[in-house]
C-alpha cells in the first residue's frame, strides 16, 4: 500500500500551537521512521491493531495510539514548532515505513497569527491550510455555503486549529450539525493547548491538554472540560468537567450561534460559553462555565491556547461567521 498523507504531499503550515501535526495512511509497519531535512531519523508509530475484536471504552479504542490513529495503517508524525531541524520556507519530511519511501514538502512561516481573526468571508478560501491547521481528521472549505466542513469518514477527535496560541480569548461563530445518528459527543469548538507524552514516551503523544473545551451531545447534554494529558495514563494528568451534564436542547439541521470564552485571571483558567438558535436572543446567562481553581498548587496550569473547532463523533459539522478576539481583563 502506498504511504499517504492526509493534507496531501505539498503543504503549508504557520506557527498556530506549539507542534506541527502531518497525518496519513499507510501499510501497518514492523519499522517506521521519519526524518526532517537533514536531521536524524525519529521513530514513526503505525498503527497495527484492527477494529475486529478491538474493546472500545467510552468511544476510545484500547490501542497505543488511543483516537490518534483509528484505522489500521493510520500514522501521525509530530514533532515541535521548535525543531532545530525545522526553519522558515521550505521543509522536506520523508518517511521510511518498512521500505516503502514516501516525501512531504511543506512551507514553514513561524509568525504567530493575530489574537484577532475573521473568518467570516471564505469566498477567496481554497484549501483549508490556508486558514487553520489540521491536527486530526480531515476538514474542507464549501464557498458556496460560506462554511467549514469536517469530511467523512468522520474521525473522534477531530481538530482544526485557527488561531494562534494567546491568553484570553472569545470565539462567536455558527454552527450546524447535520445528523445525530451513531453520535456521542460533538464538539464543536477548544481553546487547545497541545499534546502530552505517556509515561513511559511511545512514538506518539496522546495526552489531550485543553485551556477550555466546549462539548455537547444528542442527549441533551453540555460540557466544559478543561484538562492536562487527558488519556496520557500519567501521574500529572488532571481534568476538570461539568459533572453532571447541564440540560441544553440541539437539534441537527438547524443554524446555532456560539460564544466562547477563555479567560486567564488572577491565576486560574475560566471557561464559559452559550449557544442559542439563530435568529433569537442571545440568552443572558452562560450555558456552562467552569474554572481549575480547585487544582492543587503543584499541578501543571495553562496560561495561553489556541482557538479550533472540534468534533469528537458523527457526522459531519458546519462551521460558519467565525470571529476570534482578544479579550482584556484587569
Amino acid at each position: 500500500m502506498p504511504v499517504t498523507f492526509t493534507c496531501g504531499p505539498r503543504q503549508r503550515l504557520r506557527r498556530r500551537t506549539r507542534d506541527l501535526t502531518f497525518a496519513g495512511h499507510a501499510s501497518p509497519a514492523r519499522h517506521a521512521q521519519w526524518r526532517l531535512n537533514d536531521g536524524e531519523p525519529v521513530a514513526l508509530y503505525v498503527e497495527a491493531i484492527s477494529d475486529e475484536g478491538v474493546d472500545w471504552v467510552n468511544g476510545y479504542k484500547e490501542s497505543p495510539a488511543e483516537l490518534r490513529c483509528k484505522e489500521r495503517g493510520d500514522f501521525v508524525v509530530e514533532f515541535p514548532a521548535t525543531h532545530g531541524d525545522l526553519h522558515a520556507g521550505e521543509n522536506r519530511l520523508a518517511l521510511d515505513i518498512d521500505g516503502e519511501q514516501a516525501e512531504l514538502a511543506f512551507t514553514w512561516d513561524p509568525a504567530p497569527l493575530p489574537a484577532a481573526l475573521d473568518l467570516s468571508d471564505l469566498g477567496g478560501v481554497d484549501d483549508i491550510q490556508e486558514i487553520g491547521q489540521v491536527v486530526a481528521g480531515r476538514f474542507e472549505i464549501d464557498r458556496a455555503r460560506n462554511c467549514i466542513r469536517s469530511v467523512a469518514p468522520q474521525v473522534p477527535d477531530s481538530l482544526l486549529l485557527l488561531g494562534s496560541e494567546h491568553g484570553s480569548q472569545e470565539a462567536t461563530y455558527q454552527v450546524r450539525f447535520t445528523d445525530f445518528a451513531g453520535v456521542k459527543w460533538l464538539g464543536p469548538s477548544d481553546f487547545f493547548v497541545g499534546f502530552e507524552d505517556k509515561v513511559p514516551a511511545i512514538a506518539i503523544k496522546t495526552g489531550w491538554s485543553s485551556a477550555g473545551m466546549m462539548a455537547l451531545n444528542p442527549k441533551g447534554e453540555a460540557r466544559c472540560f478543561i484538562a492536562w494529558g487527558d488519556h496520557s495514563e500519567t501521574d500529572a494528568e488532571w481534568v476538570v468537567v461539568t459533572d453532571p451534564p447541564n440540560p441544553v436542547e440541539i437539534s441537527p439541521g438547524i443554524d446555532y450561534a456560539v460564544r466562547h470564552q477563555l479567560i486567564f485571571a488572577d491565576g486560574v483558567d475560566r471557561c464559559r460559553f452559550r449557544i442559542w438558535p439563530v435568529g433569537e436572543a442571545e440568552p443572558e446567562a452562560w450555558l456552562c462555565q467552569e474554572n481549575d481553581a480547585a487544582l492543587a498548587g503543584d499541578r501543571i496550569r495553562h496560561r495561553a491556547a489556541s482557538f479550533g473547532l472540534f468534533q469528537h463523533s458523527g457526522s459531519a459539522i458546519e462551521w460558519s461567521d467565525i470571529r476570534v478576539s482578544p479579550l482584556t481583563f484587569p
